[in-house]
């Protein structure tokens, strides 16, 4: 059920900025009341639409009130919130979505980074963390982070653009094989696709690893963004 809180427009005196209009969105009713009650203390920052607990009403939440900024948490009882983006983007395209959870793996921020959310971030990270990361998406800002040491990136950019990093000389076919798995293609697919042998595929993967620096698929995902050989949802 979608708990609704008052969704009047605030009134922007002389001219200030208005709240920004939040939905926080999780499983655990502690969890969102704590979110809503810490954001609730700036009330001429923020303003708390409603609090649900699954995906479902994430989605009649955002179509009811097409919110400033959507707190989504990614492990719900319905489905993940990672795979409800596309449908919160179609009912309200302006919302602006941070995905958070308790449980990061580095593929989770891969997919995370690729589903057309604005943000990411760690329900184990500080509170001053959290903030910056709520203020960073509902100013416009893409914001992706991680504490994890094998993830190579601290994210947080303005106009919702990913970062340039120094070029990297690759040849066609590792660029081509690149886009391919930061799309989330399997070995086997790849080779399938390109018509080489699936150890080849394996060979450009431990290659591509080496020339970028990185060691998990994280790393080759945000390179790839990066540098245009993969588009992420909704830039």
């Amino acid at each position: 059920m979608v708990r609704l809180k008052d969704s009047r427009p605030a009134t922007n005196h002389g001219g200030s900025r208005e709240p920004v209009r939040t939905v926080v969105v999780d499983d655990h009713v502690f969890m969102r009341e704590l979110i809503g009650a810490r954001l609730s203390r700036e009330p001429s920052r923020f303003k708390v639409l409603a609090e649900v607990g699954d995906a479902a009403s994430a989605v009649a939440a955002c179509r009811k009130l097409s919110p400033d900024l959507l707190i989504l948490d990614i492990n719900l009882p319905d489905q993940s919130g990672i795979d409800a983006v596309p449908e919160l983007k179609r009912v309200s395209p302006s919302t602006s979505i941070l995905l958070c959870t308790a449980f990061a793996t580095d593929d989770r921020i891969a997919e995370a980074m690729r589903s057309g959310a604005e943000g990411f971030v760690e329900k184990t990270n500080t509170w001053d963390d959290f903030i910056d990361a709520v203020n960073s998406v509902s100013g416009g800002q893409r914001y992706f982070r991680s504490s994890s040491p094998k993830v190579p990136m601290v994210a947080k950019t303005a106009d919702r653009q990913v970062p340039s990093t120094p070029k990297i000389r690759l040849s066609s076919r590792e660029r081509e094989v690149l886009g391919l798995i930061a799309e989330g293609s399997t070995s086997k697919e790849i080779a399938t696709k390109l018509g080489i042998s699936v150890q080849t595929i394996e060979t450009h993967r431990s290659n591509l690893m080496t020339k970028l620096r990185v060691k998990n698929m994280a790393g080759m995902v945000l390179y790839a963004a990066r540098n245009g050989l993969v588009r992420l949802g909704g830039d």
